[in-house]
Protein backbone atom coordinates (compact mmCIF):
# COMPACT_ATOMS: atom_id res chain seq x y z
CA UNK A 1 0.00 0.00 0.00
CA UNK A 2 2.93 2.55 0.99
CA UNK A 3 4.37 2.16 -2.69
CA UNK A 4 1.84 2.91 -4.69
CA UNK A 5 0.02 5.52 -2.21
CA UNK A 6 3.76 7.46 -2.86
CA UNK A 7 3.44 6.71 -6.79
CA UNK A 8 0.26 8.50 -6.58
CA UNK A 9 1.48 11.36 -4.31
CA UNK A 10 4.30 12.26 -6.56
CA UNK A 11 2.95 11.45 -10.01
CA UNK A 12 -0.44 13.12 -9.83
CA UNK A 13 0.67 16.09 -8.67
CA UNK A 14 3.56 16.35 -10.99
CA UNK A 15 0.60 16.15 -13.78
CA UNK A 16 -0.95 18.98 -12.57
CA UNK A 17 1.86 21.30 -12.45
CA UNK A 18 2.76 20.23 -16.54
CA UNK A 19 -0.99 21.38 -17.49
CA UNK A 20 -3.68 22.54 -14.98
CA UNK A 21 -6.38 24.05 -17.63
CA UNK A 22 -5.85 24.71 -21.24
CA UNK A 23 -7.64 28.22 -22.09
CA UNK A 24 -9.77 28.70 -25.97
CA UNK A 25 -10.41 31.59 -27.96
CA UNK A 26 -13.67 33.37 -27.52
CA UNK A 27 -16.26 33.70 -29.79
CA UNK A 28 -15.45 36.40 -31.94
CA UNK A 29 -16.34 39.90 -30.91
CA UNK A 30 -14.35 43.28 -31.89
CA UNK A 31 -12.42 42.66 -35.37
CA UNK A 32 -9.01 44.26 -36.06
CA UNK A 33 -8.54 47.41 -38.15
CA UNK A 34 -5.88 46.36 -38.68
CA UNK A 35 -4.76 45.01 -41.85
CA UNK A 36 -3.77 41.26 -41.55
CA UNK A 37 -1.03 39.44 -43.69
CA UNK A 38 -0.79 35.51 -43.48
CA UNK A 39 2.11 33.76 -43.98
CA UNK A 40 2.32 30.19 -44.62
CA UNK A 41 5.78 28.43 -44.69
CA UNK A 42 5.20 25.63 -47.16
CA UNK A 43 8.30 22.63 -48.55
CA UNK A 44 6.60 19.92 -50.36
CA UNK A 45 2.65 20.76 -49.13
CA UNK A 46 0.17 20.11 -51.85
CA UNK A 47 -1.81 18.22 -49.93
CA UNK A 48 -2.73 20.44 -46.66
CA UNK A 49 -2.54 23.99 -48.35
CA UNK A 50 -6.17 23.13 -50.23
CA UNK A 51 -7.59 22.81 -46.75
CA UNK A 52 -6.25 25.76 -44.64
CA UNK A 53 -6.80 28.01 -48.23
CA UNK A 54 -10.23 27.12 -48.34
CA UNK A 55 -10.62 27.83 -44.59
CA UNK A 56 -9.44 30.95 -44.48
CA UNK A 57 -11.49 31.96 -47.56
CA UNK A 58 -14.91 31.12 -45.75
CA UNK A 59 -14.46 33.86 -43.14
CA UNK A 60 -15.69 36.74 -42.53
CA UNK A 61 -12.76 38.20 -41.43
CA UNK A 62 -10.46 38.83 -44.58
CA UNK A 63 -7.09 38.99 -44.46
CA UNK A 64 -4.96 41.57 -46.34
CA UNK A 65 -3.02 39.14 -48.31
CA UNK A 66 -2.24 35.64 -48.02
CA UNK A 67 1.89 34.32 -48.52
CA UNK A 68 2.64 31.29 -49.79
CA UNK A 69 6.38 31.05 -48.94
CA UNK A 70 7.41 27.97 -51.36
CA UNK A 71 10.37 26.46 -49.47
CA UNK A 72 11.91 24.24 -51.81
CA UNK A 73 8.82 22.35 -53.06
CA UNK A 74 9.13 19.90 -55.81
CA UNK A 75 5.33 19.27 -55.86
CA UNK A 76 2.50 21.30 -56.63
CA UNK A 77 2.05 23.70 -53.74
CA UNK A 78 2.82 26.72 -55.20
CA UNK A 79 0.43 26.02 -58.52
CA UNK A 80 -2.48 25.27 -55.62
CA UNK A 81 -1.25 28.35 -53.74
CA UNK A 82 -1.81 30.65 -56.77
CA UNK A 83 -5.29 29.21 -57.88
CA UNK A 84 -6.73 29.76 -54.78
CA UNK A 85 -5.65 33.50 -54.16
CA UNK A 86 -2.35 33.29 -52.12
CA UNK A 87 0.94 35.53 -53.18
CA UNK A 88 3.56 33.06 -53.93
CA UNK A 89 7.17 34.19 -52.82
CA UNK A 90 9.67 31.54 -53.75
CA UNK A 91 12.34 31.37 -50.99
CA UNK A 92 15.79 31.85 -51.88
CA UNK A 93 18.14 29.21 -51.06
CA UNK A 94 18.96 29.38 -47.17
CA UNK A 95 22.04 30.94 -45.57
CA UNK A 96 24.42 28.86 -43.37
CA UNK A 97 23.31 28.76 -40.05
CA UNK A 98 18.97 28.65 -40.56
CA UNK A 99 16.70 26.32 -40.61
CA UNK A 100 14.32 26.42 -43.58
CA UNK A 101 11.22 27.13 -41.94
CA UNK A 102 12.55 30.04 -40.29
CA UNK A 103 14.39 31.50 -43.65
CA UNK A 104 10.74 31.10 -45.03
CA UNK A 105 8.90 32.84 -41.88
CA UNK A 106 11.73 35.90 -42.38
CA UNK A 107 11.31 36.04 -46.02
CA UNK A 108 7.50 36.44 -46.04
CA UNK A 109 7.74 39.00 -43.05
CA UNK A 110 9.96 40.85 -44.95
CA UNK A 111 7.29 41.06 -48.22
CA UNK A 112 4.31 41.33 -46.04
CA UNK A 113 2.13 44.89 -46.20
CA UNK A 114 -0.03 43.89 -43.26
CA UNK A 115 -0.36 45.51 -39.54
CA UNK A 116 -0.56 42.07 -38.48
CA UNK A 117 1.24 39.04 -39.76
CA UNK A 118 0.15 35.69 -38.55
CA UNK A 119 2.45 32.96 -39.37
CA UNK A 120 0.65 29.34 -40.15
CA UNK A 121 2.01 25.84 -40.64
CA UNK A 122 0.72 24.47 -43.70
CA UNK A 123 -0.81 21.70 -42.01
CA UNK A 124 -3.64 23.76 -40.12
CA UNK A 125 -6.92 24.74 -40.75
CA UNK A 126 -9.38 26.60 -39.09
CA UNK A 127 -13.08 25.45 -38.23
CA UNK A 128 -15.55 27.85 -38.91
CA UNK A 129 -15.49 31.58 -37.54
CA UNK A 130 -12.46 30.18 -36.20
CA UNK A 131 -10.14 32.71 -38.15
CA UNK A 132 -12.56 35.35 -36.67
CA UNK A 133 -11.82 33.88 -33.87
CA UNK A 134 -8.15 34.17 -33.47
CA UNK A 135 -8.35 37.98 -34.87
CA UNK A 136 -10.68 39.14 -32.36
CA UNK A 137 -9.01 37.63 -29.58
CA UNK A 138 -6.08 40.01 -30.10
CA UNK A 139 -8.36 43.16 -31.60
CA UNK A 140 -10.03 42.72 -27.87
CA UNK A 141 -7.24 43.50 -26.07
CA UNK A 142 -5.90 46.74 -28.43
CA UNK A 143 -2.67 46.24 -27.20
CA UNK A 144 0.29 46.32 -30.13
CA UNK A 145 2.82 44.56 -28.01
CA UNK A 146 0.11 41.62 -27.71
CA UNK A 147 1.46 37.95 -29.03
CA UNK A 148 -0.95 35.18 -29.24
CA UNK A 149 0.10 31.84 -30.17
CA UNK A 150 -2.61 28.47 -30.68
CA UNK A 151 -2.04 25.30 -30.19
CA UNK A 152 -4.04 23.36 -33.24
CA UNK A 153 -6.09 21.07 -31.67
CA UNK A 154 -4.80 17.36 -33.56
CA UNK A 155 -7.30 15.93 -35.66
CA UNK A 156 -6.29 12.21 -35.92
CA UNK A 157 -8.00 9.38 -38.03
CA UNK A 158 -5.49 6.66 -37.77
CA UNK A 159 -4.96 4.36 -35.23
CA UNK A 160 -0.73 5.35 -35.21
CA UNK A 161 -1.75 8.92 -34.54
CA UNK A 162 -2.97 7.57 -31.12
CA UNK A 163 0.70 7.44 -30.24
CA UNK A 164 1.66 11.17 -30.13
CA UNK A 165 -0.40 11.21 -26.65
CA UNK A 166 2.82 12.10 -24.21
CA UNK A 167 4.44 13.84 -27.13
CA UNK A 168 1.41 16.53 -27.07
CA UNK A 169 1.08 16.78 -23.46
CA UNK A 170 4.51 17.90 -22.84
CA UNK A 171 4.44 20.09 -26.14
CA UNK A 172 1.79 21.64 -24.35
CA UNK A 173 3.01 21.71 -21.10
CA UNK A 174 6.49 22.97 -22.56
CA UNK A 175 5.81 26.21 -24.55
CA UNK A 176 1.90 26.49 -23.52
CA UNK A 177 2.40 28.34 -20.16
CA UNK A 178 -0.82 26.07 -19.34
CA UNK A 179 0.69 25.25 -15.47
CA UNK A 180 1.17 26.83 -12.36
CA UNK A 181 5.34 26.76 -12.94
CA UNK A 182 5.59 28.33 -16.25
CA UNK A 183 5.32 31.29 -18.32
CA UNK A 184 3.58 30.86 -21.80
CA UNK A 185 6.32 30.57 -24.52
CA UNK A 186 4.87 29.88 -28.41
CA UNK A 187 4.41 27.00 -30.03
CA UNK A 188 5.29 27.08 -33.71
CA UNK A 189 2.35 26.46 -35.45
CA UNK A 190 0.53 29.70 -35.10
CA UNK A 191 2.18 32.93 -34.36
CA UNK A 192 -0.07 36.42 -34.23
CA UNK A 193 1.83 39.33 -33.82
CA UNK A 194 2.15 42.94 -34.92
CA UNK A 195 4.66 44.14 -37.81
CA UNK A 196 6.73 46.69 -35.65
CA UNK A 197 6.87 43.77 -32.39
CA UNK A 198 7.90 41.24 -34.94
CA UNK A 199 10.82 43.45 -36.11
CA UNK A 200 11.33 44.97 -32.57
CA UNK A 201 11.95 41.62 -31.59
CA UNK A 202 14.64 40.71 -34.34
CA UNK A 203 12.18 38.70 -36.07
CA UNK A 204 13.32 35.01 -37.09
CA UNK A 205 16.33 36.02 -37.68
CA UNK A 206 16.96 36.16 -33.93
CA UNK A 207 16.40 32.43 -33.94
CA UNK A 208 17.48 31.64 -37.37
CA UNK A 209 19.11 28.33 -36.68
CA UNK A 210 17.24 26.91 -34.06
CA UNK A 211 14.59 23.79 -35.38
CA UNK A 212 11.88 24.78 -32.09
CA UNK A 213 12.68 28.29 -32.74
CA UNK A 214 9.25 29.25 -31.06
CA UNK A 215 10.88 28.37 -27.95
CA UNK A 216 13.63 30.05 -27.70
CA UNK A 217 12.74 33.55 -29.49
CA UNK A 218 9.40 33.92 -26.76
CA UNK A 219 12.29 35.41 -24.24
CA UNK A 220 13.18 37.53 -26.75
CA UNK A 221 10.40 39.20 -27.45
CA UNK A 222 9.27 39.31 -23.76
CA UNK A 223 12.44 41.56 -23.44
CA UNK A 224 11.61 43.36 -26.66
CA UNK A 225 8.16 44.10 -24.23
CA UNK A 226 5.91 41.96 -25.97
CA UNK A 227 3.38 40.23 -23.90
CA UNK A 228 2.64 36.48 -25.11
CA UNK A 229 -1.00 34.88 -24.25
CA UNK A 230 -1.58 31.02 -25.68
CA UNK A 231 -4.33 29.57 -26.25
CA UNK A 232 -5.64 25.50 -26.79
CA UNK A 233 -7.21 25.62 -30.53
CA UNK A 234 -9.83 23.30 -30.04
CA UNK A 235 -12.65 24.97 -32.11
CA UNK A 236 -10.59 27.64 -33.68
CA UNK A 237 -7.66 26.37 -35.11
CA UNK A 238 -7.03 22.14 -35.93
CA UNK A 239 -4.73 20.39 -38.06
CA UNK A 240 -3.72 17.21 -39.40
CA UNK A 241 -0.12 16.07 -38.17
CA UNK A 242 0.93 12.74 -39.85
CA UNK A 243 -1.28 11.79 -42.53
CA UNK A 244 1.54 9.89 -43.86
CA UNK A 245 1.86 7.39 -41.96
CA UNK A 246 4.26 6.00 -38.62
CA UNK A 247 7.50 7.25 -40.26
CA UNK A 248 6.72 10.99 -40.66
CA UNK A 249 4.98 11.02 -37.49
CA UNK A 250 8.37 9.55 -36.05
CA UNK A 251 10.37 11.90 -37.92
CA UNK A 252 8.56 14.67 -37.00
CA UNK A 253 8.36 14.32 -33.28
CA UNK A 254 12.86 13.42 -33.46
CA UNK A 255 13.67 16.10 -35.22
CA UNK A 256 13.89 18.87 -32.25
CA UNK A 257 11.88 17.29 -28.81
CA UNK A 258 15.38 17.01 -27.08
CA UNK A 259 16.32 20.23 -27.41
CA UNK A 260 12.49 21.25 -26.90
CA UNK A 261 12.73 19.49 -23.75
CA UNK A 262 16.07 22.06 -22.80
CA UNK A 263 14.07 24.82 -23.54
CA UNK A 264 11.10 24.06 -21.74
CA UNK A 265 12.76 25.25 -18.41
CA UNK A 266 14.04 23.11 -15.05
CA UNK A 267 10.45 22.78 -13.76
CA UNK A 268 9.10 21.94 -16.67
CA UNK A 269 11.45 19.34 -17.05
CA UNK A 270 11.48 18.60 -13.32
CA UNK A 271 7.76 17.41 -13.05
CA UNK A 272 8.08 15.80 -16.67
CA UNK A 273 10.29 13.19 -15.20
CA UNK A 274 8.38 12.75 -12.35
CA UNK A 275 5.23 12.50 -14.04
CA UNK A 276 7.00 9.74 -16.36
CA UNK A 277 8.90 7.92 -13.61
CA UNK A 278 4.92 7.18 -11.72
CA UNK A 279 3.29 6.22 -15.19
CA UNK A 280 6.06 3.75 -15.84
CA UNK A 281 6.38 3.10 -12.21
CA UNK A 282 2.60 1.89 -11.96
CA UNK A 283 2.66 0.20 -15.08
CA UNK A 284 5.84 -1.94 -14.37
CA UNK A 285 4.71 -2.59 -11.07
CA UNK A 286 1.16 -3.46 -11.66
CA UNK A 287 2.44 -6.46 -14.02
CA UNK A 288 5.81 -7.56 -11.81
CA UNK A 289 5.99 -10.94 -10.23
CA UNK A 290 6.30 -9.55 -7.01
CA UNK A 291 3.02 -8.39 -4.99
CA UNK A 292 3.20 -4.63 -4.59
CA UNK A 293 -0.51 -4.62 -3.67
CA UNK A 294 -2.00 -5.19 -7.04
CA UNK A 295 -5.57 -3.52 -5.94
CA UNK A 296 -3.99 -0.49 -4.82
CA UNK A 297 -1.81 -0.12 -8.23
CA UNK A 298 -4.91 -0.96 -10.14
CA UNK A 299 -6.29 2.47 -8.57
CA UNK A 300 -3.77 4.65 -8.78
CA UNK A 301 -3.48 3.35 -12.52
CA UNK A 302 -6.86 3.92 -13.40
CA UNK A 303 -6.26 7.49 -11.75
CA UNK A 304 -3.10 7.88 -14.00
CA UNK A 305 -5.35 6.82 -17.00
CA UNK A 306 -8.40 9.41 -15.84
CA UNK A 307 -6.09 12.08 -15.40
CA UNK A 308 -4.10 11.63 -18.93
CA UNK A 309 -8.03 11.88 -20.40
CA UNK A 310 -8.49 15.31 -18.81
CA UNK A 311 -5.15 16.55 -20.24
CA UNK A 312 -5.86 15.40 -24.08
CA UNK A 313 -9.56 16.54 -23.98
CA UNK A 314 -8.23 19.58 -25.50
CA UNK A 315 -5.34 18.95 -27.05
CA UNK A 316 -6.69 16.33 -29.64
CA UNK A 317 -9.29 13.69 -30.35
CA UNK A 318 -7.58 10.98 -28.33
CA UNK A 319 -9.70 7.83 -27.81
CA UNK A 320 -10.67 7.07 -24.05
CA UNK A 321 -8.69 3.74 -25.58
CA UNK A 322 -5.86 5.38 -25.51
CA UNK A 323 -5.54 6.97 -22.26
CA UNK A 324 -6.39 4.08 -20.89
CA UNK A 325 -3.33 1.74 -22.81
CA UNK A 326 -1.12 4.99 -21.81
CA UNK A 327 1.94 2.55 -21.63
CA UNK A 328 2.00 2.26 -25.17
CA UNK A 329 1.90 5.89 -26.19
CA UNK A 330 4.82 6.42 -23.12
CA UNK A 331 6.53 3.35 -24.56
CA UNK A 332 6.65 5.08 -28.10
CA UNK A 333 7.90 8.32 -26.58
CA UNK A 334 10.83 6.75 -24.78
CA UNK A 335 11.62 5.05 -27.81
CA UNK A 336 11.74 8.20 -30.28
CA UNK A 337 13.50 10.44 -27.42
CA UNK A 338 15.86 7.88 -26.60
CA UNK A 339 16.76 7.95 -30.75
CA UNK A 340 16.78 11.67 -30.55
CA UNK A 341 19.55 11.75 -27.57
CA UNK A 342 21.50 9.18 -29.41
CA UNK A 343 22.07 11.13 -32.87
CA UNK A 344 22.72 14.04 -30.93
CA UNK A 345 25.57 12.02 -29.14
CA UNK A 346 26.33 10.86 -32.36
CA UNK A 347 26.54 14.15 -33.80
CA UNK A 348 24.16 13.16 -36.39
CA UNK A 349 21.23 15.27 -37.44
CA UNK A 350 17.15 14.20 -37.97
CA UNK A 351 15.79 14.07 -41.21
CA UNK A 352 12.61 16.15 -42.05
CA UNK A 353 11.19 16.15 -45.89
CA UNK A 354 14.43 15.24 -47.21
CA UNK A 355 16.25 17.73 -45.61
CA UNK A 356 18.43 17.26 -42.07
CA UNK A 357 17.50 19.35 -39.53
Amino acid sequence: MILPALICALGLPAGYLLIRRIPVCPPAGLLANESVSVIIPARNEEQNLPRLLDSIASSVTRPGEILVVDDGSTDNSAAIAVNRGARVLTSPEKPAGWTGKSWACYQGAQNAAGELLLFLDADTYFLPAGFDRLVSRWSRERDRNLVVSVLPYHDMHAAYEQLSLVFNVLMAAGAGGFSPISAPRLFGQSLLISSERYFAAGGHAAVGGVVLENLRWASRLRDSGARIVCLGGKGTLHMRMFPEGFQQMSESWAKAFLQGAADSGSRILVASIVWISALWSTALLFVAPMNYGRLSLAVVYVLFAMQIAWMTRRLGSYRALACLLYPLPLAYFCVIFGRSAMLRALGRKAVWRGREV
